[in-house]
């Protein structure tokens, strides 16, 4: 186990924050050795700094060094429905879930309960009525700092159950607010469980009501049955004081197709990490990304696609636009192990850069131990192709006007992926805006 530099003051503060929790008030909390080996975990390993491979584009110390609070849920009354309706996608019919600084709401929320084999709400409450068999197996072995952090307390978020052969019409919105009346640290885990041939559409929106500095810790865990339908999508739109680490860990089942979308608008520091590990013959993996960063942001995409049987199939999009002093990452592998032969995976990166002072970074991997696979990757960073700039401008559109109608084309690729209607025109929205 890797010990990394000395821990910073959220860390060490997050160990005295889960001793205390853990002494509390006497009472049984289910999953209690797990987090007692969390927190070990957590003491061994620090915060992860640029020394690691996995860190080297991304510096933690200046968002993680700010005094936090450890906060979970806010007084009744400080978010309104009003608050909840301008972080909703516009149009979209969807079932309500609300988290309020990591809390459950359930006065704000329109969950599903269960019946007709669907259960949308709190993970928490799930843990203490009967505990999913899933929980934390996809994290278990993992020696992440972030993962050590997360599962050393009692947090809550998501809970998404799906009874087998079921096809949930209705889309699922969660959307995750940050009060941020003064510094806050918030923990939110997530739990996705869709049983074989059960079909389910989620959208997951972040937004922050104050104007204090927030860093969120999230970790989400999807299981994906035997010939399920996934679509999982997240919208990163939280504020320029908001920081984020979004953890996801996601498992296949045989014929199974996972398909994934990660959107960021703002944001001071976000790390998106996930893994989609491909265990059932013949499944799919669709992931997309799109990143538009102004003024100093910095965004980190992590993805690994872990093809572990054969005949599967992966398809992965990234493009990002980075104007004035912003930072973009993209580090991407694709592992074919031994058992995954005829494996039909691709992967490509693009990212624009429209400052002397912004800079991208893509590492695009291939790792492959079958010899019957088609793989291949791609990446690219440049400027505007300044032949389709003189074109335009050769026809009377001056040149901001331009460049915009080849940003939001190239944006728009990525976008026109997304299957849910509303979404996709709510992301087009949204690109336009950042862009004017």
């Amino acid at each position: 186990m890797l010990k990394t530099e000395p821990t910073t003051d959220l860390f060490a503060r997050a160990l005295d924050e889960a001793a205390r929790a853990a002494g509390g008030d006497g009472q049984p909390r289910p999953h209690a050795e797990a987090r007692a080996a969390a927190t070990l975990r957590l003491a061994a390993l620090g915060a992860p700094t640029r020394r690691l491979e996995a860190w080297k584009y991304t510096d933690l110390r200046a968002v993680l060094a700010r005094d936090y609070a450890f906060v979970h849920g806010a007084p009744a009354g400080r978010v309104t429905a009003a608050d909840v309706d301008a972080a909703r996608v516009p149009g979209l019919d969807a079932a309500l879930l609300v988290f309020v600084d990591g809390a459950f709401d359930a006065t704000l929320s329109d969950p599903f309960d269960g019946t007709d084999g669907v259960t949308a709400g709190s993970l928490q409450a799930a843990l203490t009525e009967d505990a999913p068999a899933p929980f934390g197996r996809l994290t278990a072995d993992e020696d992440a700092a972030f993962l050590a952090l997360n599962a050393a307390f009692e947090a809550d978020g998501p809970y998404v159950h799906v009874a087998a052969r079921r096809v949930v019409e209705r889309v699922i919105q969660v959307v995750h607010l940050t009060t941020a009346d003064a510094p806050a640290f918030v923990q939110t885990r997530a739990l996705i469980v869709v049983e074989e041939g059960a079909q389910v559409r989620i959208v997951e929106t972040h937004h922050t009501l104050g104007t204090a500095p927030s860093f969120s810790n999230i970790v989400t865990e999807v299981v994906v049955g035997d010939r399920a339908v996934v679509d999982h999508h997240r919208i990163q739109d939280a504020g320029d004081a908001a920081s984020q680490v979004n953890t996801a860990r996601v498992q296949q089942g045989v014929q199974s197709l996972y398909r994934t979308g990660t959107w960021t608008f703002s944001g001071e520091l976000i790390r998106n990490d996930i893994a989609v590990v491909l265990t059932g013959e013949n499944s799919e993996t669709n992931l997309a990304g799109l990143y538009l960063l102004r003024g100093s942001r910095h965004v980190d995409n992590r993805t690994l696609l872990d093809h572990a049987a054969p005949g599967c199939m992966s398809d992965e999009l990234y493009r990002g636009i980075v104007f004035d002093k912003a930072t973009g990452v993209f580090n991407g592998k694709v592992m074919v192990r031994r058992e995954g032969q005829q494996t039909n995976a691709y992967q490509q990166s693009q990212g624009v850069v429209l400052s002397d002072d912004a800079r991208h970074f893509s590492k695009p991997e291939l790792e492959i131990y079958a010899d019957d696979v088609k793989c291949s990757h791609g990446s690219t960073t440049g400027e505007v192709d300044p032949d389709a700039l003189f074109y335009l401008r050769a026809r009377g559109i001056d040149f901001d006007r331009a460049r915009a109608l080849l940003l939001t084309a190239f944006a728009h690729d990525v976008v026109a992926r997304v299957g849910i209607d509303p979404l996709r025109e709510h992301l087009d929205t949204l690109v336009e805006a950042g862009l004017a």
